[in-house]
């Protein structure tokens, strides 16, 4: 049982190495843009890194998300700095 969980965790240790390295990738062949990790779905309009999708139906899942409704995904965007107080 002992070669089993061996066998798992490194497995999923492999897959989660694969999907960084294709993650760094598309970051970098899409010249370092933010914008890859977006996706938005709004009312049958599918948009992946800023980009819509022609046929979203094509796509697994987000075709089927499309139907739903809205749904976002986005990076999580640094809040303004406050104002500093002015002197009495």
């Amino acid at each position: 049982m002992r070669n089993v969980h061996k066998t798992t965790y490194r497995v999923a240790a492999a897959l989660a190495a694969v999907g960084l390295v294709l993650m760094a990738g598309g970051f970098a062949l899409s010249g370092f843009d933010v914008r890859v990790f977006s996706a938005s779905v709004d009312r049958g309009e599918v948009t992946l890194g800023g980009r819509e999708v022609e046929h979203p139906e094509r796509v697994p899942l987000l075709g089927w998300m499309a139907v739903l409704g809205t749904v976002e995904v986005n990076p999580p965007v640094a809040p303004d700095a406050p104002d500093t107080p002015s002197a009495p």
